[in-house]
């Protein structure tokens, strides 16, 4: 294989597909490997996986000698990261040996033969749904900081995508919150899709997606397949049956509190400074006009704050994890936004965005 490459587009298109590739000791050593093989006299394909997420991508190469090499990931990128900008020169030599030339610098690196490389799952591009890549991205971002990320909660390590006629929602709980969206899309495909992405998977896809233009997905017996204009990733899915989520939305408002997002994700963080492993909990008593936000621990000392809010219904102090509600309120890109509350003991409802929902479980306040 003989071939030469810009270095800005083979350096972004390693970076992608190395951040995939396994970096587990004790996983195959293909594994580690990034897959570089031709598609005719003008592209060279770029592929990385680790058996549960897969990354390819394509790029323009001007071709003398079409062939394929495995490379170590990590390194690769190492290398052509600091090669100066213009022209990469790869040339695979006998026994996988490559060597790549930029500028005046020359590198020999081994390599691996592509026969023991993994495939990637084959689809038929007939059974996709086409989504505004920005319908995703927002929806994602909005649900996926809820996600478990306890082994033993398999089915709530990731995100559910339903799509259900001209619907489509995404849901992450790890069982103490809960983050839902849904919004209307065209399904000019008219398919019905249920599954549950892996973390791993939405982070890469966070990576990929831009705010504009279109992605097409696809479901097959056990994987998820995101088409983008010159690349795509694909997922094993997460096998199992999402708890019933609906039952733990609210569906009463007694104290409805309305207030500044900004101000009040600035008020949680202050005063979560004086949060501790032993009270690690804020108050929020929700008065007349205004929410009181304090913190306090036994060795370190307290911290209040006051802002203005508009209420009904009531007030209630109550306990939450200041890191919950600031997880969804950075997120969010909206001036107000309300929360519910009913009692002291019962979940509060956060809302602002149009089909967004986000329950989070109350503290005992020491």
């Amino acid at each position: 294989m003989e071939l030469k490459v810009k270095k800005s587009a083979f350096s972004k298109a390693i970076s992608l597909v190395g951040n995939v590739a396994s970096q587990k000791a004790n996983t195959l050593p293909i594994l580690g490997n990034i897959l570089l093989e031709t598609e005719g006299k003008d592209t060279l394909r770029i592929v990385g996986t680790d058996l549960e997420v897969g990354i390819a991508t394509k790029i323009p190469a001007d071709v003398e000698k079409e062939g394929s090499i495995t490379l170590p990931a990590r390194k690769i990128n190492e290398i052509i990261r600091e090669f100066p900008e213009g022209e990469v020169d790869i040339a695979v030599a006998k026994n996988n040996a490559v060597n790549i030339r930029g500028g005046k610098a020359f590198f020999k690196i081994m390599g691996l033969s592509k026969d023991d490389f993994p495939k990637l799952p084959e689809w038929n591009e007939k059974e996709s749904v086409e989504l505004e890549q920005s319908l995703i991205k927002e929806s994602l971002s909005l649900t996926s900081f809820a996600i478990s990320h306890d082994e033993t909660r398999y089915v709530l390590n990731g995100v559910l995508i339903l799509i259900k006629g001209k619907k489509i929602r995404f849901v992450a709980t790890d069982g103490r919150r809960l983050a839902y969206i849904e919004k209307d899309f065209n399904n000019t495909a008219g398919k019905n899709i249920e599954v549950i992405l892996p973390t791993k998977a939405i982070q890469e896809i966070l990576k990929i997606l831009d705010w504009d233009g279109t992605v097409k997905m696809l479901v097959t017996k056990n994987h998820a397949i995101f088409l983008f204009e010159d690349s795509f990733l694909s997922t094993r899915l997460i096998e199992g049956h999402f708890p019933n989520y609906e039952q733990v939305i609210p569906k009463e408002e007694k104290i409805m509190t309305s207030a500044s997002r900004e101000e009040l994700l600035q008020a949680i963080r202050r005063t979560s400074l004086l949060t501790s492993p032993d009270s690690p909990a804020i108050k929020m008593d929700f008065l007349k006009g205004k929410i009181l936000i304090s913190s306090r621990s036994p060795n370190m000392g307290e911290a209040k704050e006051e802002l203005m809010a508009d209420s009904k219904g009531g007030e209630v102090a109550i306990g939450f994890n200041p890191h919950y509600l600031i997880d969804a309120l950075k997120n969010l890109d909206i001036d107000q936004v309300s929360l519910s509350l009913t009692e002291p003991d019962k979940p509060g409802l956060l809302k602002g965005k149009e089909g967004y929902l986000y329950v989070v479980m109350p503290m005992q306040l020491n």
